[in-house]
């Protein structure tokens, strides 16, 4: 009986100490569910038993209020958490309606449209009626996206982040409710921003598109050996005008959320459409304006090249695994071409072919211009310290 006593003695200590930690008047504005007096902790999380991972639960308030969602209530989106510790809820559904209203249609907000769209694209899991394989490499709304927060712009142009206020002066000036208007005027900002820069996107696409063995399960062929191509070194190296996925997979008039494959008629990457996919008409990067038919028929995705990783691995001396991309160790500078390699060029068409034969060439000329100036710096080193050591000594004869 004392037992019992003192345990709820130390729970409602426990309490205590939650409440008095939690500003109560902020709380009670801000979290009308009560939601933040316990996920405010960075420590709450538990290891899940399903996957072995650990899952973080902890919720910075202030960043959460000034985010896409920060307007929106918990329960919204986790739905059937009436029980605390929370042991009845449900996988969040971005499709699922919200109490908020869409202020065009003043109807209740809803994602369940675009979440239509992705699961009859190439990223979806399918409809009722074709359900797709290996749905389980099929990629989740927050797999791409986040809830980030708001970055208001000063310009549309220079997309300086912000608030301008003399923008946000004549919001006001018919939208008298201060709070509502700066939050409209920050969400409205926001999307001029791009989501991701090119950099973060390409990696976000080869966070699947690498995976040799995934891609393989949905008859494609793995893309890491983007990095090859003249697309990928401006994205690298920060050029505003290289062109990622995106700007190829989803141009002006085609949506990211609808992708479809390179054999369907109404795809950005269908031969048919690739010219103009390639002049980007109306884009706001400037491509290949002037391009024609022969232009876009050059192949972007060439399997079993992987020059940076044939290089670099040659330069550490390391092995690839067997299946990266066809190629397997050669440190050798004279066979820089493997023999997987070379049966690649039967399947060449004879540009193709020259260009592989101009690769080659390239590479034998660099080698040799390496060691010829390399080597002959050292020797000339080495030629220089005799004739150094030698006027030394006869110097020294001399003066005895």
């Amino acid at each position: 009986m004392d037992m019992n006593i003192d345990r709820r003695i130390r729970l409602l200590l426990v309490l205590f100490m939650l409440v008095i930690q939690t500003p109560f008047g902020e709380a009670s504005a801000a979290d009308e569910e009560g939601c933040i007096i316990c996920h405010k902790y960075p420590g709450l999380a538990r290891i899940d038993q399903d996957t072995g991972r650990l899952r973080l639960f902890y919720v910075d308030d202030g960043k959460y209020k000034n985010s896409v969602h920060g307007k929106i209530l918990c329960r919204n989106c986790h739905l059937k958490l009436d029980v605390i510790p929370h042991a009845d809820f449900t996988r969040v559904n971005c499709s699922t309606k919200c109490h908020i209203k869409e202020p065009s249609t003043d109807r209740e907000f809803s994602h369940g449209n675009i979440y239509g769209e992705l699961n009859a694209s190439v990223h979806g899991i399918g409809t009722a009626d074709k359900p797709k394989k290996f749905k389980e490499d099929m990629p989740e709304c927050t797999d791409c996206h986040l809830n980030t927060v708001l970055q208001p712009v000063t310009g549309v142009l220079d997309q300086e982040a912000g608030v301008s206020a003399d923008a946000l002066r004549r919001c006001i000036g018919c939208h008298t409710d201060k709070e509502w208007s700066n939050r409209y005027y920050q969400h409205f900002t926001h999307r001029l921003h791009r989501s991701k820069t090119s950099l973060e996107t390409v990696k976000l696409c080869l966070l699947c598109h690498q995976k040799t063995d995934k891609m393989a399960r949905h008859g494609l062929i793995a893309t890491e050996n983007y990095k090859d191509t003249f697309h990928w070194k401006g994205v690298l190296y920060g050029d505003q005008n290289a062109p990622d996925c995106l700007s190829c997979h989803a141009p002006v008039g085609y949506t990211i959320h609808s992708m479809k494959t390179t054999a369907d008629n109404t795809s950005s990457v269908n031969p048919k459409n690739l010219q103009q996919t390639c002049m980007n008409q109306d884009g706001t990067q400037i491509c290949h304006p002037n391009a024609i038919a022969s232009f876009s028929s050059g192949k972007i995705h060439k399997a079993g090249v992987g020059i940076d990783k044939h290089v670099m691995a040659m330069a550490k001396r390391e092995q690839l695994q067997a299946g990266d991309d066809g190629i397997r160790k050669n440190s050798s500078f004279n066979t820089l071409m493997t023999d997987e390699e070379k049966k690649d060029l039967s399947n060449l068409d004879k540009k193709e072919v020259f260009h592989w034969k101009v690769l080659m060439l390239v590479k034998y000329i660099y080698t040799m211009l390496i060691t010829v100036v390399v080597g002959g710096m050292l020797i000339h080193q080495v030629l220089d310290f005799w004739r150094a050591t030698i006027t030394r000594n006869n110097s020294r004869g001399e003066g005895k």
